[in-house]
């Protein structure tokens, strides 16, 4: 098979993309547009990033760096979630919901355990409320949006699995409504840990 070297250039202001191998989204510096990149093509997709809430410790490097996030809405559906423990069986809560959920997946590469806790805290705190236009720096998007699905399947279970009772049987089912992108600020601690500069949460990449 043939490989060649194509420059990618931006659909809405014609400036030059940088995009580092195997990214799956790329973002224009210059005006701020996004684009996901499936089968050699260009989408749009919104991306935006958050402002630093905390100051940097003695540990940190003092420059920022952002690191991409697939934010995730979706509707879920949990018909029947099945548990062992007295506490079930007293207060009934066994019943299932129906409700809009947000979820936060890392877009780069981390250790599983790093995804899992800053996803959890990210989804069950929603710690962004206004995201903003940078032009700034965002690169890493290991993973897509067909991954982003996996991953969100993998975090809701893992807040059912991790309840203090002792899960049996779950049924539900995840609607996507929409995929946005959201850049997170983070300091570097050392060469393979980082700590964001939203809620303090440290990870390993």
């Amino acid at each position: 098979m043939d490989f060649k070297l194509v420059s990618l250039s931006c659909k809405k202001c014609g400036s030059g993309l940088v995009v580092s191998f195997n990214d799956f989204v790329t973002y224009c510096t210059s005006c701020g547009s996004g684009f996901e990149i499936t089968d050699g093509e260009m989408h749009p997709v919104e991306i935006n990033f958050a402002a630093p809430a905390i100051r940097k410790g003695s540990k940190e490097n003092a420059e920022l760096t952002y690191k991409p996030f697939w934010l995730v809405r979706t509707y879920i559906n949990l018909y029947e979630r099945k548990a062992a423990g007295l506490m079930n069986k007293l207060f009934n809560k066994n019943e299932g919901f129906a409700q809009d959920v947000i979820f936060y997946i890392p877009a780069f590469y981390c250790s599983l355990e790093s995804l899992k806790n800053i996803s959890q805290n990210f989804t069950m705190n929603n710690p962004f409320p206004s995201p903003q236009k940078y032009n700034t720096k965002l690169t890493g998007f290991a993973y897509g949006k067909e991954d982003a699905k996996k991953l969100v399947e993998f975090i809701f279970i893992s807040f059912e699995a991790e309840k203090s009772d002792m899960l049996k049987e779950l049924k539900y089912k995840i609607d996507f409504k929409s995929f946005e992108i959201i850049g997170v600020p983070f300091y570097k601690i050392s060469d393979n840990a980082y700590k964001d500069a939203v809620m303090g949460i440290e990870i390993r990449v």
